[in-house]
Protein backbone atom coordinates (compact mmCIF):
# COMPACT_ATOMS: atom_id res chain seq x y z
CA UNK A 1 0.00 0.00 0.00
CA UNK A 2 1.39 3.82 -1.23
CA UNK A 3 2.34 5.82 2.22
CA UNK A 4 0.06 8.54 2.88
CA UNK A 5 1.27 12.11 1.97
CA UNK A 6 -0.24 14.56 4.89
CA UNK A 7 0.86 18.27 4.25
CA UNK A 8 1.00 20.00 7.52
CA UNK A 9 -0.72 23.77 7.26
CA UNK A 10 0.70 26.02 9.72
CA UNK A 11 4.49 25.93 11.19
CA UNK A 12 3.95 26.89 14.45
CA UNK A 13 5.18 25.80 17.87
CA UNK A 14 1.80 23.01 18.29
CA UNK A 15 2.58 21.57 15.17
CA UNK A 16 5.65 20.73 15.98
CA UNK A 17 4.58 19.57 19.34
CA UNK A 18 2.13 17.53 17.43
CA UNK A 19 5.22 16.17 15.00
CA UNK A 20 7.88 14.91 17.68
CA UNK A 21 4.76 12.63 18.90
CA UNK A 22 3.53 11.40 15.27
CA UNK A 23 6.93 11.19 13.69
CA UNK A 24 7.73 7.76 12.46
CA UNK A 25 4.47 6.50 12.19
CA UNK A 26 4.42 3.56 9.45
CA UNK A 27 2.62 4.28 6.32
CA UNK A 28 2.34 8.41 6.73
CA UNK A 29 4.65 10.79 4.83
CA UNK A 30 4.47 14.50 5.79
CA UNK A 31 4.81 17.95 3.37
CA UNK A 32 4.54 21.30 4.97
CA UNK A 33 3.21 24.53 4.24
CA UNK A 34 3.75 28.03 5.71
CA UNK A 35 3.66 31.70 4.22
CA UNK A 36 7.49 31.69 5.41
CA UNK A 37 8.84 29.19 3.44
CA UNK A 38 12.22 28.70 5.68
CA UNK A 39 9.75 27.56 8.24
CA UNK A 40 8.64 25.34 5.75
CA UNK A 41 11.58 24.00 5.06
CA UNK A 42 13.14 23.88 8.32
CA UNK A 43 10.14 21.39 9.44
CA UNK A 44 10.97 19.46 6.12
CA UNK A 45 14.36 19.21 7.55
CA UNK A 46 13.86 18.13 10.72
CA UNK A 47 10.94 15.53 10.30
CA UNK A 48 12.20 13.93 7.14
CA UNK A 49 9.72 15.40 5.12
CA UNK A 50 8.69 15.18 0.83
CA UNK A 51 7.73 18.62 0.17
CA UNK A 52 8.20 21.94 1.62
CA UNK A 53 5.31 25.15 0.32
CA UNK A 54 5.52 28.86 0.72
CA UNK A 55 1.79 28.52 0.62
CA UNK A 56 -1.33 26.84 1.27
CA UNK A 57 -2.62 27.12 -1.89
CA UNK A 58 0.51 25.34 -3.39
CA UNK A 59 0.16 22.83 -1.15
CA UNK A 60 -3.76 21.77 -1.54
CA UNK A 61 -3.19 21.88 -5.74
CA UNK A 62 -0.25 19.83 -5.20
CA UNK A 63 -1.00 16.00 -6.93
CA UNK A 64 1.13 13.94 -4.31
CA UNK A 65 -0.62 15.68 -1.48
CA UNK A 66 -3.22 13.21 -0.23
CA UNK A 67 -4.62 15.10 2.77
CA UNK A 68 -4.05 18.10 5.19
CA UNK A 69 -3.40 18.76 8.43
CA UNK A 70 -4.24 22.34 9.33
CA UNK A 71 -3.08 23.61 12.48
CA UNK A 72 -4.06 27.60 11.83
CA UNK A 73 -6.10 29.71 13.76
CA UNK A 74 -9.89 28.71 14.46
CA UNK A 75 -11.18 31.95 12.03
CA UNK A 76 -9.11 30.28 9.30
CA UNK A 77 -10.28 26.78 9.59
CA UNK A 78 -13.27 27.02 7.52
CA UNK A 79 -11.32 28.81 4.40
CA UNK A 80 -8.43 26.47 4.70
CA UNK A 81 -10.99 24.03 5.26
CA UNK A 82 -12.82 24.51 1.91
CA UNK A 83 -9.65 25.27 -0.16
CA UNK A 84 -8.08 22.03 0.50
CA UNK A 85 -11.65 20.34 -0.21
CA UNK A 86 -12.12 21.65 -3.04
CA UNK A 87 -8.83 19.71 -4.28
CA UNK A 88 -10.04 16.56 -3.04
CA UNK A 89 -7.74 16.42 -0.30
CA UNK A 90 -8.69 15.10 3.15
CA UNK A 91 -8.53 17.47 6.26
CA UNK A 92 -7.23 16.70 9.66
CA UNK A 93 -8.31 19.93 11.73
CA UNK A 94 -7.38 20.59 15.09
CA UNK A 95 -9.80 21.27 17.92
CA UNK A 96 -12.29 22.88 17.47
CA UNK A 97 -13.64 21.85 14.10
CA UNK A 98 -14.50 25.99 13.26
CA UNK A 99 -14.80 29.68 15.32
CA UNK A 100 -18.44 29.24 15.11
CA UNK A 101 -21.31 26.18 15.30
CA UNK A 102 -21.97 27.45 12.06
CA UNK A 103 -19.00 27.59 10.63
CA UNK A 104 -18.39 23.78 11.21
CA UNK A 105 -21.52 22.79 9.71
CA UNK A 106 -20.45 24.64 6.36
CA UNK A 107 -17.04 22.40 6.84
CA UNK A 108 -19.01 18.91 7.09
CA UNK A 109 -21.28 20.00 3.55
CA UNK A 110 -18.59 20.94 1.77
CA UNK A 111 -16.82 17.29 2.92
CA UNK A 112 -19.73 15.70 2.31
CA UNK A 113 -20.07 17.14 -1.72
CA UNK A 114 -16.57 16.71 -2.53
CA UNK A 115 -17.18 13.25 -0.98
CA UNK A 116 -13.80 13.38 1.42
CA UNK A 117 -12.75 12.66 4.65
CA UNK A 118 -13.01 15.42 7.99
CA UNK A 119 -11.48 14.60 11.02
CA UNK A 120 -11.05 16.75 14.21
CA UNK A 121 -7.70 15.71 16.08
CA UNK A 122 -8.87 15.35 19.59
CA UNK A 123 -6.36 13.09 21.45
CA UNK A 124 -8.07 12.69 24.50
CA UNK A 125 -10.72 9.91 23.41
CA UNK A 126 -7.39 7.71 22.93
CA UNK A 127 -5.74 8.62 26.00
CA UNK A 128 -5.01 5.06 27.77
CA UNK A 129 -7.19 6.34 30.93
CA UNK A 130 -10.23 7.18 28.84
CA UNK A 131 -10.47 4.13 27.04
CA UNK A 132 -9.73 2.13 29.88
CA UNK A 133 -12.56 4.34 31.77
CA UNK A 134 -14.96 3.70 28.91
CA UNK A 135 -14.28 0.22 29.05
CA UNK A 136 -14.79 0.08 33.03
CA UNK A 137 -18.46 1.53 32.31
CA UNK A 138 -19.49 -0.83 29.84
CA UNK A 139 -18.67 -3.59 32.10
CA UNK A 140 -21.11 -4.56 33.74
CA UNK A 141 -19.65 -7.79 36.23
CA UNK A 142 -17.78 -7.31 39.45
CA UNK A 143 -14.68 -5.57 38.17
CA UNK A 144 -17.56 -2.49 36.87
CA UNK A 145 -19.11 0.52 38.58
CA UNK A 146 -22.32 -0.59 38.11
CA UNK A 147 -24.63 2.27 36.89
CA UNK A 148 -23.39 5.74 35.56
CA UNK A 149 -24.58 8.57 37.89
CA UNK A 150 -22.08 11.20 37.74
CA UNK A 151 -18.94 12.08 35.58
CA UNK A 152 -17.32 15.51 37.35
CA UNK A 153 -14.40 16.73 35.58
CA UNK A 154 -12.26 19.37 36.89
CA UNK A 155 -8.95 20.80 35.22
CA UNK A 156 -7.22 24.14 36.81
CA UNK A 157 -4.34 25.84 35.82
CA UNK A 158 -2.67 29.35 36.15
CA UNK A 159 -2.00 30.68 32.54
CA UNK A 160 -2.31 33.59 30.84
CA UNK A 161 -4.14 33.39 27.61
CA UNK A 162 -1.71 35.28 24.59
CA UNK A 163 -1.50 36.15 21.17
CA UNK A 164 -3.93 35.76 18.59
CA UNK A 165 -6.22 33.44 21.08
CA UNK A 166 -7.01 36.61 22.93
CA UNK A 167 -9.54 38.09 19.97
CA UNK A 168 -12.98 37.20 19.85
CA UNK A 169 -12.70 37.10 16.16
CA UNK A 170 -10.08 35.39 15.68
CA UNK A 171 -10.66 32.75 18.14
CA UNK A 172 -14.10 32.43 18.68
CA UNK A 173 -13.86 32.23 22.08
CA UNK A 174 -11.66 32.74 25.67
CA UNK A 175 -10.08 29.32 26.86
CA UNK A 176 -12.83 27.13 26.65
CA UNK A 177 -13.45 26.44 22.91
CA UNK A 178 -9.45 26.35 23.16
CA UNK A 179 -9.11 24.08 25.23
CA UNK A 180 -11.57 23.03 27.43
CA UNK A 181 -12.97 21.40 24.12
CA UNK A 182 -10.79 18.45 25.14
CA UNK A 183 -13.25 18.10 27.97
CA UNK A 184 -16.41 18.20 26.66
CA UNK A 185 -14.66 15.68 24.16
CA UNK A 186 -13.80 13.58 26.96
CA UNK A 187 -17.54 13.64 28.85
CA UNK A 188 -19.63 12.85 25.37
CA UNK A 189 -17.02 9.92 25.03
CA UNK A 190 -18.14 8.67 28.21
CA UNK A 191 -21.43 9.46 28.55
CA UNK A 192 -22.74 10.05 25.19
CA UNK A 193 -24.43 13.68 24.24
CA UNK A 194 -26.27 15.57 27.06
CA UNK A 195 -29.95 16.24 27.02
CA UNK A 196 -29.52 20.00 28.37
CA UNK A 197 -26.32 22.14 28.83
CA UNK A 198 -25.98 25.47 30.95
CA UNK A 199 -22.72 26.93 31.96
CA UNK A 200 -21.52 29.71 34.34
CA UNK A 201 -18.60 32.19 33.57
CA UNK A 202 -17.31 33.56 36.76
CA UNK A 203 -15.31 37.03 37.10
CA UNK A 204 -12.38 37.01 34.91
CA UNK A 205 -8.87 37.46 36.39
CA UNK A 206 -6.81 38.13 32.98
CA UNK A 207 -8.55 41.48 31.35
CA UNK A 208 -6.52 41.62 28.27
CA UNK A 209 -8.40 38.20 26.82
CA UNK A 210 -11.68 39.28 25.15
CA UNK A 211 -12.71 35.64 26.29
CA UNK A 212 -13.26 34.03 29.07
CA UNK A 213 -10.51 33.00 31.32
CA UNK A 214 -12.52 29.95 33.58
CA UNK A 215 -16.16 28.20 32.76
CA UNK A 216 -18.42 25.64 34.78
CA UNK A 217 -20.77 23.75 32.80
CA UNK A 218 -23.42 21.67 34.18
CA UNK A 219 -24.83 18.95 31.54
CA UNK A 220 -27.69 16.60 32.62
CA UNK A 221 -28.64 13.38 30.38
CA UNK A 222 -32.48 11.67 29.89
CA UNK A 223 -31.42 8.99 32.16
CA UNK A 224 -30.95 11.53 34.63
CA UNK A 225 -26.91 10.84 34.66
CA UNK A 226 -25.47 14.14 35.03
CA UNK A 227 -22.12 15.62 34.01
CA UNK A 228 -19.78 18.68 34.92
CA UNK A 229 -16.86 20.52 33.56
CA UNK A 230 -14.76 23.00 35.48
CA UNK A 231 -12.09 24.51 33.89
CA UNK A 232 -9.78 27.30 34.88
CA UNK A 233 -6.80 29.02 33.30
CA UNK A 234 -6.96 31.47 36.17
CA UNK A 235 -7.05 29.37 39.28
CA UNK A 236 -3.44 30.81 41.42
CA UNK A 237 -2.51 27.52 42.38
CA UNK A 238 1.44 26.35 42.05
CA UNK A 239 0.73 23.07 40.82
CA UNK A 240 -1.85 22.58 37.68
CA UNK A 241 -4.95 20.25 38.69
CA UNK A 242 -6.89 17.78 36.33
CA UNK A 243 -9.22 14.91 37.53
CA UNK A 244 -11.87 12.87 36.22
CA UNK A 245 -14.60 11.57 38.77
CA UNK A 246 -16.66 8.91 37.39
CA UNK A 247 -19.24 7.70 40.11
CA UNK A 248 -21.39 4.63 39.47
CA UNK A 249 -24.13 2.96 41.64
CA UNK A 250 -21.31 0.72 42.90
CA UNK A 251 -18.14 2.31 42.97
CA UNK A 252 -15.84 5.18 41.28
CA UNK A 253 -13.09 5.94 38.73
CA UNK A 254 -10.62 8.60 39.83
CA UNK A 255 -8.03 9.60 37.35
CA UNK A 256 -5.43 12.13 35.90
CA UNK A 257 -6.37 11.66 32.08
CA UNK A 258 -2.65 11.44 31.63
CA UNK A 259 -1.59 9.74 33.97
CA UNK A 260 -0.41 5.60 34.10
CA UNK A 261 -2.81 4.64 36.45
CA UNK A 262 -6.10 4.73 37.96
CA UNK A 263 -8.15 4.09 40.81
CA UNK A 264 -11.10 2.34 41.15
CA UNK A 265 -12.97 3.27 44.71
CA UNK A 266 -15.78 0.81 46.09
CA UNK A 267 -16.45 1.48 49.87
CA UNK A 268 -13.31 1.06 52.16
CA UNK A 269 -11.26 -0.71 48.63
CA UNK A 270 -9.08 0.90 46.67
CA UNK A 271 -7.88 -0.80 44.27
CA UNK A 272 -4.91 1.01 41.30
CA UNK A 273 -5.03 0.12 37.55
CA UNK A 274 -1.44 0.38 35.93
CA UNK A 275 -1.62 1.01 32.62
CA UNK A 276 1.00 -0.62 30.45
CA UNK A 277 1.68 1.85 28.02
CA UNK A 278 1.77 6.13 28.39
CA UNK A 279 0.93 8.37 25.20
CA UNK A 280 -0.74 11.29 25.00
CA UNK A 281 -3.68 10.15 22.43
Amino acid sequence: MQDLNICVVGCGGYAYEVMNEIKGVNGIKFSFASRDISRAKSYQDQFDGTHSFGSYEEAASHPEIDAMYIFSPHNLHLPHTAMALSNKKHVIVEKPIAKTVEEGKKMIALANKANVHLMVAENYKFLPTVEKSAEIIRDSDESGIGRLRTIKIISESYRETEGWRRELEISGGGVFIDAGIHLVNLLVNLAGFPEKVSAVIPPSVFHESEGEDALNLFATYSNGVSGTIFFSRSTDIGKPVQEIQIDGSAGRIQFNPFSNDMKIIKGNLTRTIRLKKSRRG
